[in-house]
């Protein structure tokens, strides 16, 4: 049997560009299918080119497929699954289809030895490890609801029940193998057991949960540092467990190309790795390959955002490496394309980017007013989650801003939300650092350190102090009418305390506390929007079923395929949201479990499913073309 790339037509491509506009390869609106493009990837490369594969017609991120010629290969591989990718999802995915019978082939770019997943914080609901502190159950429904709430209603409702529902379940699985002293010195449980004084903490009509548990090398028993990552290995004992149960693991192997039948189907793929290249024959494939926040062109092409932010701060734009991430490079996304599948439609959400911009944190104590460069506060500063930067990037370039709180802010704390704007504390390993030097503050214009919660490594930020406001504004830089308007303005902050209600701005209540007892603690900053950050990852990805089915610009799913994590869309809208810390983590491990374990029990019911589904779009497509150009709505 003959193997290619499915013959998507050019007239559905060119239809999609043509509503984009001629823009579209540049800005990647909904690019995906290589057009007419019949990539053989057991031909030699004089045919493909002679099939003139070069001017495919896709966007400049996408490119051409590669293509591999058979007499290239190394090595050959027969599997049931293969998954590219072993992060987070990946590790998930493989250990699940392993424990539930699958043969998997696990293809990871990463060297064995050097393998380690990004991010530490992995929130999670209702996970038993966590209620074991003494924490109470959430409303997973409230979760779900949320979820759905943040995003506008835009996400897959199925991801989100997905994670209210399983993450805990899920992320109790992945602990399971690890001994408990490694669990004990390892885990950081954030907000426990009643680290607030509610259960779920609305503010402003945000809903914010516990859950959150970060994995912090604290003593540096790991010796790369204290408070380093350490979710690395809790994790390696899910890929020796997948080891164990048969899962071959392709470690410094890079994915070249999907592997597809003659319907399209897929049917493997090939990697390249120090050996060769290597043939992967599957019956399925699950992308679990990350983000593309590591690939600037991809960053300015696929996350409109960025860019345009960019252009409107004049910000050059003709060098892609200046917005590139801490994550994956597409390479998903791109294979998932090259065999048919499409991008989400924007917008498309990317964890924490701005340009320069923003409210200086009080990281070690939470959410404090926020006062503007003439003294006033100009929003409602209990509210701003993560993509506000995109609001602070209106506000006038140099502007100064400082963020103010007194010496009662542990009171403030115990009504403080889970967000990442908010305080992480009452985690009993590093609570009693920040009030070591919280007691140990000193005044003047030096400031003082103090540890801080996010970040790794034993990172302190710089504080000032002074034992009265007036000393505080000028250390913070503050002058003439500028300072008077930042006395003005608290003390008139001070009065809205004592009524119990922010008639200015509608700050909660609950974080109405007076800034009136000495010492006063400050940070300033002045905003530049000179640069833009791509975003620490970028969130979207190609368009998925429910079952995790990756999907053509027509809707038909490519049979074998399916995608999770960061490569698949579906789990984010416009921007990260933290409903608690680490929820993309807590959300990569739910998926990857999820999806292998439906894999292995619905494969073969999938292909026919998919099979039935596309007999349903062609009589669709029939019935369209032959219906009357005009007449009554139907």
């Amino acid at each position: 049997m003959t193997e290619q790339t499915p013959n998507v037509s050019r007239r559905s491509f060119l239809r999609g560009a043509a509503l984009a506009g001629a823009g579209m390869a540049a800005a990647g609106m909904i690019a995906g299918c290589a057009p007419e493009q019949k990539s053989d990837m057991a031909s030699t490369g004089a045919d493909t080119a002679a099939e003139g594969a070069s001017a495919s017609g896709n966007p400049a991120w996408l490119g051409d497929a590669p293509v591999v010629n058979e007499d290239e290969v190394t090595s050959t591989i027969d599997t049931e699954l293969l998954v590219i990718g072993g992060g987070e999802s990946g590790v998930c995915a493989a250990r699940r289809a392993a424990e539930l019978g699958m043969k998997v082939v696990v293809m990871e770019k990463q060297p064995e030895d050097t393998w380690a997943p990004i991010g530490c914080d992995v929130g999670t609901i209702n996970s038993q490890t966590y209620l074991n502190t003494g924490a109470e159950a959430v409303d997973e429904m409230q979760v779900l609801n949320e979820w759905q709430l943040r995003s506008y209603c835009r996400t897959m409702p199925s991801v989100a029940k997905m994670y209210a529902t399983r993450s805990g379940e899920v992320y109790d699985w992945v602990c399971e193998l690890a001994p408990q002293e490694e669990l004990d010195e390892f885990q950081v449980f954030y907000s426990f057991p009643n680290g607030r004084n509610k259960v779920a903490v609305n503010h402003s009509g945000y809903t914010s949960f516990p859950g959150t548990v970060s994995h912090r090398d604290f003593n540096d028993t790991l010796g790369n540092g204290a408070n380093q990552p350490a979710w690395g290995p809790i994790m390696r004992y899910s890929i020796e467990k997948s080891q164990e149960l048969g899962a071959e693991w392709l470690f410094g192997t890079s994915a070249i190309v999907l592997i597809q039948d003659e319907e399209g189907g897929v049917t493997g793929a090939y990697g390249e790795n120090s050996d060769g290249i290597v043939r992967v024959n599957a019956e399925a494939v699950l992308l679990a390959c990350g983000d593309f926040s590591g690939n600037g062109e991809m960053v300015l092409a696929l996350n409109d955002e960025v860019r345009e932010l960019a252009e409107s701060s004049d910000i050059d734009t003709s060098d892609p490496s200046s917005f590139m991430g801490m994550g994956q490079d597409g390479m998903g996304h791109k294979l998932a394309c090259w065999a048919g599948g499409v991008m989400e439609p924007g917008p498309r959400a990317a964890m924490n980017f701005g340009n320069g911009m923003g409210a200086p944190a009080l990281e070690s104590i939470g959410n404090y007013p926020v006062f503007g460069g003439d003294g006033k506060r100009f929003y409602n500063d209990a509210q701003l989650q993560f993509g506000g930067l995109g609001f602070f990037a209106r506000r006038p370039r140099g502007e100064r801003c400082c963020t103010i709180a007194d010496g009662k802010w542990e009171e403030n704390i115990m009504n403080q939300g889970y967000e990442h704007n908010m305080s992480s504390t009452t985690c009993a390993r590093e609570w009693d650092l920040v009030k070591q030097d919280l007691a140990n503050y000193t005044t003047g214009p030096d400031g003082f350190e103090v540890y801080g919660f996010t970040g790794y490594g034993m990172n302190k930020g710089r504080m000032y102090a002074a034992e009265t406001l007036d000393e505080l504004a000028d250390i913070l830089g503050y002058e003439g009418e500028a300072k008077q308007g930042l006395l003005d303005e608290i003390a008139h902050y001070n009065e809205m305390c004592a009524a119990g209600k922010d008639t200015d701005w509608g700050r909660d209540a609950d974080l109405m506390n007076p800034i009136d007892t000495p010492p006063f603690f400050g940070i300033s900053g002045q905003g530049d929007k000179g640069r833009v950050s791509s975003g620490m990852v970028q969130m979207s990805g190609v368009l998925v079923t429910d079952n995790h089915e990756v999907r053509r610009v027509d809707d038909s799913i490519i049979k074998g395929l399916y995608a999770c994590g960061n490569t698949a869309g579906g789990r984010y809208a416009i921007q990260y949201h933290t409903l608690l810390a680490g929820n993309s983590v807590g959300l990569a491990i739910t998926q990857g479990y999820c999806a292998g374990e439906h894999i292995a029990q619905n494969l073969q019911a999938d292909k026919a499913a998919a099979d039935e589904y596309s007999q349903l779009l062609a009589e669709l497509a029939e019935a369209r073309a032959n219906a009357p150009v005009a007449g009554p709505p139907m």
